[in-house]
């Protein structure tokens, strides 16, 4: 039986996808920051190139994640073309309607992250610089992650210590919301954060 959270997903696939379907391919690769050759849009996310077939939708590679096959077609459909990413970064508290869902953001990618890798920061660079990661001077160690051309992340952890411990924060640049509204970028999040956990893992 098809439990809420994967009823959910392929609900939203279905969405983005005949979404995308009736979208422009070229007009959806300019903006997004992509290009197309022939029926194909190539679109770089972490680091990779991905290919969605404008007739299909179908994205090769194929994900890991169908949430970030849905952040794909999503970002195909809702990038605006504006340069970016931004040079500033802004937590998820200063987005639109961000305050709403702090405690969730907080409890599936902040604190989710703090517990994977507050101890192992070996394990954490590892993983970025696998994703395309970059390093950033922030916190005990950062890495600025490009989730999509014009979407860059910064993940930043402490260490614990005698009187705190490890902790996790998730920024984003601050033209993110002009290629992706909120909800979006909430699930880019938390795919970004099973992403990282997975991969170090493994």
């Amino acid at each position: 039986m098809e439990d809420s959270i994967s009823r959910k997903l392929r609900l939203a696939h279905e969405k983005y996808l005949e979404g995308f379907l009736a979208g422009n391919p070229a007009k959806m690769a300019e903006l997004a920051g992509g290009t197309l050759e022939g029926d194909t849009i190539l679109i770089e996310h972490f680091g990779r190139t991905f290919r969605v077939d404008a007739a299909s939708g179908a994205v090769e590679p194929k994900p890991d994640q169908l949430l970030e096959e849905i952040l794909v077609l999503k970002y195909l459909q809702e990038a605006q073309g504006m340069e970016g990413p931004g040079s500033d970064y802004i937590a998820f508290i200063q987005l639109p309607f961000g305050s709403h869902h702090i405690k969730a953001f907080k409890a599936e990618v902040t604190d989710v992250l703090a517990d994977a890798f507050g101890a192992d920061f070996e394990g954490f660079k590892a993983v970025c610089e696998a994703l395309g990661g970059v390093p950033a001077k922030d916190g005990d160690i950062a890495y600025i992650l490009p989730f999509f051309p014009k979407i860059y992340v910064k993940v930043i952890l402490w260490e614990a210590d005698d009187e705190f411990p490890a902790a996790a924060n998730f920024l984003y640049d601050n033209k993110c919301s002009f290629h992706m509204d909120t909800d979006g970028l909430n699930e880019l999040a938390n795919a970004t954060a099973e992403r990282l956990v997975k991969e170090g893992k493994k």
